[in-house]
């Protein structure tokens, strides 16, 4: 028995959110989640990783007060690795991609 594959569909009409809550998605130009982990006065650092052909595949963030994080992409692991000061160790973390 062969699956027929369906078509392309159309998009649903998109719901409008609530007038009492403001839209940011288009205000925010970049995101950073590590903001709260600076204490305040701290300056950080984020340099691209790229490959022979330039393409980024991870980043280095680097901050003053002294934490550092590699994130880069390792076949089809996500790899992360992060050290925070005073700690007699780095972290380690990663997510196997889907194909």
């Amino acid at each position: 028995m062969v699956k027929k594959r369906k078509g392309a569909r159309k998009p649903k009409s998109k719901k409008t959110l609530d007038p009492r809550v403001e839209d940011l998605r288009k205000k925010i130009l970049h995101l950073d989640p590590y903001s709260g982990w600076f204490p305040a006065g701290a300056t950080k650092r984020i340099m691209s990783i790229v490959d022979a052909d330039l393409e980024p595949i991870g980043e280095l963030e680097t901050g003053s007060d002294g934490f550092v994080q590699l994130a880069a992409l390792v076949g089809r692991r996500f790899v992360r690795i992060s050290y925070y000061p005073g700690q007699p160790y780095a972290t380690l973390t990663w997510i196997t991609l889907e194909k």
